[in-house]
């Protein structure tokens, strides 16, 4: 047989090692970016996500805890020759409200006699 009749191999298997290579890289680069895609899709719905009634609820107490004002209170923390004196910014709470709350809390405690 004539050499003209024979097929390169060597030509044959350079290239398809090379466009093996190269098919890799392109399926490995198409999984990294469909990836990052579906990750900023995921941050970007969780940035606009907006729940109504938790949203309303917290609008609500916001507004509530805007009546109460604020107060600095002195607050000794330690006791003898180690205790630290200094100045607290607190919520102040109308006496009403306060009863309320404190009503509120007492009926939700369960009784000692009930656990013994």
């Amino acid at each position: 047989m004539a050499r003209y009749d024979d097929l390169n191999t060597t030509a044959i298997g350079y290239a398809t090692y090379i466009s093996t290579v190269l098919f890799l890289i392109i399926v490995l680069l198409l999984r990294a970016l469909t990836y990052y895609w579906l990750e900023t899709e995921s941050q970007s719905n969780m940035a606009e996500a907006r729940y109504v009634s938790s949203d309303e609820e917290i609008a609500r107490q916001q507004a509530e805890f805007a009546d109460f004002g604020t107060a600095m209170v002195t607050v000794t923390e330690g006791e003898g020759a180690d205790a630290v004196t200094k100045e607290v910014e607190r919520q102040r709470i109308p006496l009403d409200k306060a009863k309320d709350l404190l009503l509120k809390e007492l009926a939700k405690e369960p009784s000692a006699e009930e656990d013994a």
